[in-house]
């Protein structure tokens, strides 16, 4: 089963939740129900799963630090998102209001600095290589959001700048998780460079995955398909989409302009009918080999195959 990987570390979860609600409580009342409100919504945990199997898989033991570390970077996730609710204006999150939406504006706003600050406590006092990747990390996410605002309807994106946008924007906190954890169990460059090359490509692949059911999703995704598109990012399905020789023109019109709910509606439609899912989940499915093939460095342990088990996971999620 791909999705054993959750079980080997079930116990580690659950010291992560516990550790996320103590870093997240507060006295105002308020702050505390907001901060609950978000962290309660569910979400997938990757990037604490990451850390800690990539921990144990290059040899740790004690998984205290690491479970910290993994609950930091998953309220550091859970703050991004926030933010990215307020900027976008999304409505939906996991299947609920978003926080700017249940409460207020300003009161999210704040709600998302503070659960920044919370995280970075959670790291603690970390050796200097990851904690210079952390701070990388977190410049290349906002650095990427912005980057992709210069995209939005912009029919000249490319693949390229697709990937180069993701991996800011959501490869690099994964990475920053997956090779902290490796820091802290191991001194050894050929695994930690594994850790760091696998986590890259799944990070690319669950944003590739993440892009794709905002077109065929269901209501398991928690949110409304077609928002990418609503508001003009540049996802992959799009661009394979406006590559097509019969369809291609009609998505490029719709991309370039703001469009109506007809137009989504419509868009949706060509994407399928495109092939442009299909090519999607193939270059997904590459790219998570590439990252499997790069853990082969590693000795073999139900860690390494739990790593191997996330990767596959990310692919073949329907959330």
């Amino acid at each position: 089963m791909v999705d054993r990987w959750a079980d080997v570390i079930s116990s580690e979860f659950s010291k992560v939740e516990d550790t996320i609600m103590d870093a997240l409580s507060s006295d105002n009342k308020e702050l505390d129900e907001m901060c609950k409100y978000v962290i309660s919504s569910g979400g997938k945990r990757v990037r604490p799963a990451v850390c800690i199997l990539s921990y144990l898989a290059c040899g740790g033991k004690d998984t205290s630090v690491p479970i910290s570390v993994g609950a930091g970077f998953e309220i550091l996730h859970t703050a991004s998102l926030v933010h990215d609710d307020i900027d976008d204006n999304g409505e939906i999150r996991r299947g609920r209001k978003t926080l700017h939406k249940q409460y207020s504006l300003t009161k999210a706003l704040v709600a998302g600095d503070y659960m920044l600050v919370r995280g970075y406590r959670c790291l603690g006092r970390l050796p200097d290589e990851p904690m210079d990747l952390i701070i990388r990390a977190a410049g290349m996410m906002v650095e990427s959001e912005f980057i992709q605002k210069d995209f939005e309807h912009n029919l000249d994106v490319t693949v390229d700048d697709y990937l180069e946008i993701i991996t800011g924007k959501t490869a690099m906190l994964i990475v920053a998780s997956a090779v902290t954890g490796a820091y802290l169990a191991t001194e050894n460059t050929d695994w930690i460079e594994a850790i760091n090359e696998y986590s890259t490509k799944i990070g690319l692949a669950f944003q590739m995955v993440d892009d794709i059911l905002d077109v065929i999703g269901t209501s398991n995704t928690g949110k409304k398909i077609g928002i990418d598109i609503s508001e003009g990012k540049p996802t992959l399905p799009t661009i394979f989409a406006m590559q097509h020789p019969e369809f291609g023109q009609e998505v490029r019109d719709i991309y370039s302009r703001v469009p109506t709910d007809e137009d989504v509606k419509r868009a949706l439609e060509l994407i399928r009918l495109t092939g442009a899912i299909d090519q999607c989940y193939s270059r997904a499915d590459e790219v998570v080999q590439e990252g499997i093939d790069a853990l082969s460095v590693l000795p073999d342990s139900e860690y390494k195959q739990s790593l191997i088990g996330l990767a596959k996971y990310i692919v073949r999620r329907n959330r």
